[in-house]
């Protein structure tokens, strides 16, 4: 589902300092869809080298991402992955297997459970819509930053049907209180 987190979460984690220091490099690659498995290839390779690659054939590319991590300890984050097909993420799925080192990890944040499998996820993590008390705190702290607490309780009632109609969901939690800043 949309809106829900998961790539705040993966933000979290890529800019936790005890994560940090674990690995020696961590990558962030936005995937989205349509699927590009060129671009997708380009950029891990660039964010291990901090340089563009001239690169234009993806087994040319599949090679140098296998050679890029070999024996190096990553982060590799696959943020926002929609494409269930296999066959395109095989090839590419293989090349980071091949090179990857043992303490190395791959963190893929998708909607779909089926890319998770596709992906051969191993440890799952399934984010669920926020409770009505925990919309509601988020939600005072963007609509109401900067107001005293009486003037907080006179608008509560329409907030919490603002919020209610948000369904749990951070981001339009989010987006319609800093919209409705008062």
């Amino acid at each position: 589902m949309g809106g829900i987190g998961k790539t705040t979460l993966a933000q979290l984690a890529w800019k936790d300092a005890k994560i940090k220091s674990k690995f020696d490099k961590i990558i962030w690659v936005c995937v989205s869809d349509p699927f590009d498995e060129l671009k997708i290839a380009r950029a891990i390779i660039e964010g291990f080298t901090s340089e563009a690659t001239n690169l234009v054939a993806f087994q040319s590319l599949l090679e140098c991402i296998r050679k890029t991590i070999e024996n190096k300890k990553f982060l590799l984050i696959l943020d926002d992955v929609w494409t269930e097909n296999d066959d395109k993420w095989g090839q590419l799925y293989n090349s980071l297997n091949d090179g990857l080192h043992g303490e190395s990890r791959i963190l893929v944040t998708t909607r779909k459970e089926k890319v998770a499998q596709v992906m051969k996820s191993i440890d799952g993590i399934d984010i669920g819509v926020l409770s009505l008390d925990y919309s509601w705190l988020l939600f005072k702290q963007f609509a109401f930053c900067d107001m005293f607490q009486e003037e907080c309780e006179k608008l509560e009632n329409i907030g919490r049907v603002i919020v209610g109609k948000c369904k749990g969901l951070p981001l339009a939690i989010k987006t319609i209180g800093s919209l409705l800043r008062f």
